[in-house]
């Protein structure tokens, strides 16, 4: 008798990556993983979660897994979390509390029982959750290509089939699973979108799910010749530096800062900025600083000497035009300060404690390091920053952050000074 596809599929998937960590809630999902590694011969261990979210619910899902897998013959592994605790503490969501929790013990256990994979019962249904969820977030092409089917950690055996699909094949095997109340309610933003939203959809465009694999599976492909054109044109850059001659080369010079920074935390917003903005403009981000500057950017790690450390000043002479007064009001890069002459004694120093400053467009003054803190500098680097001051020792400019009032220019100032920094590193 011919194996049922979703036994072929866990057999195939587990040649190469077995043993696995067969995770299990006591849903159709993970019950029918669960049941098809049994029918297969697939070597693992099974583990279970209890939240204690649910109350007598909860204890009803573990015993019902226990029982499952004494029944079956499969080792079981079960671990209770103070999950409330845990999410208090951290102030995250339940949902992502959940996730740390569990994908935490997973790996620890996985290697432990020297396993050779974690497997989920993510499927289909999921992917296409997973895919419009990061559409609606605001996401690039990796947020809408779905879920891994295997990324050498973690395996999707169940990944090709349907929820649908699986609770028939469960049904044909004569196996039970049981139902998690708070996966009908709506409050969630998956189970709004499960129960409300897909629905509505796929009884307007029937062949939806099939559409959207079939996507997914085209902006795969496209990923993989984005992140090839990425690793060639980072391939040959410093860790801490990306050069000016590859973005002036790149036609996404967003797409190659967004990959050059990783995972380090830079917003949307500050990529667009660091693709535009003029040498001498500065980034401050948790896990470090990114300044840009005529050799392009460069990303310093906590604790390195500030990139300005390294900047001299650079003092150009613009023709004072109402074109010039136009297009220097504009530019809000913090890159350049520009003043009326004369602008004699120019030096870079740290702030003085205590000292204030006043920024252009505010009416009176306010401190250095309150400027630098809402800017979001760390405050150990607050000290050292370099600020540009005048003869008179007074601050006239925060490199990448705020500008002063002082020196401004007029129509009848004979030129305008234009004020940058070089850096040599």
């Amino acid at each position: 008798m011919p194996r049922h596809p979703i036994e072929h599929a866990i057999l195939s998937a587990a040649q190469y990556s077995a043993p696995w960590l067969i995770c299990v809630s006591g849903g159709a999902d993970s019950m029918s993983m669960l049941h098809a590694c049994r029918r297969a011969g697939v070597a693992g261990v099974a583990a279970h979660c209890n939240f204690h979210l649910r109350g007598e619910e909860s204890m009803r899902d573990e015993a019902f897994v226990r029982q499952t897998c004494a029944a079956l013959g499969v080792t079981l592994h079960v671990t209770d979390f103070d999950t409330d605790t845990y999410c208090s503490q951290r102030k995250l969501s339940l949902e992502m509390g959940c996730r740390e929790l569990r994908y935490e013990w997973f790996r620890r256990l996985a290697k432990e029982c020297g396993l050779q994979r974690i497997a989920v019962a993510h499927n289909a249904d999921d992917d296409t959750e997973t895919m419009l969820l990061n559409l609606l977030r605001g996401t690039g092409i990796r947020g809408l290509t779905g879920m891994k089917g295997d990324n050498g950690e973690i395996i999707r055996p169940l990944l090709p089939f349907s929820r649908a699909e699986i609770q028939d094949y469960l049904d044909s095997i004569g196996a039970e699973w049981i139902t998690d109340s708070s996966n009908l309610a709506s409050d969630f933003k998956r189970n709004f979108l499960r129960n409300e939203i897909l629905p509505a959809l796929r009884s307007r465009w029937p062949g939806l799910d099939k559409t959207l694999a079939r996507t997914r599976a085209h902006l795969c492909d496209s990923a993989l010749l984005a992140d090839s054109a990425l690793a060639r044109a980072l391939g040959s850059c410093p860790e801490h530096l990306l050069p000016h001659e590859a973005l002036k080369e790149s036609p996404a010079p967003a797409a190659l800062i967004h990959a050059w920074l990783g995972r380090r935390s830079a917003s949307p917003t500050q990529i667009s900025d660091m693709a535009s903005a003029a040498p001498g403009a500065q980034w401050h981000l948790p896990e470090g600083t990114v300044t840009k500057s005529a050799r392009g950017l460069t990303f310093s790690p906590p604790g390195f000497d500030s990139p300005l450390a390294s900047a001299r000043i650079v003092v150009e002479k613009l023709t004072n035009s109402e074109e010039t007064r136009l297009s220097l009001r504009a530019d809000r890069s913090q890159s350049a300060f520009y003043c009326a002459p004369p602008a004699r004694g120019l030096h870079l120093r740290p702030p003085h404690p205590g000292e204030r400053f006043s920024p252009m467009g505010l009416r009176g003054s306010t401190t250095v390091a309150k400027v630098l803190k809402e800017a979001g500098v760390p405050p150990a680097e607050r000290d050292s920053f370099l600020l540009l001051a005048d003869s008179a020792d007074r601050p006239l400019w925060l490199p990448g952050i705020k500008r002063s009032s002082l020196l401004p220019v007029t129509p009848l100032s004979p030129f305008i000074l234009r004020i940058t920094l070089r850096h040599e590193q």
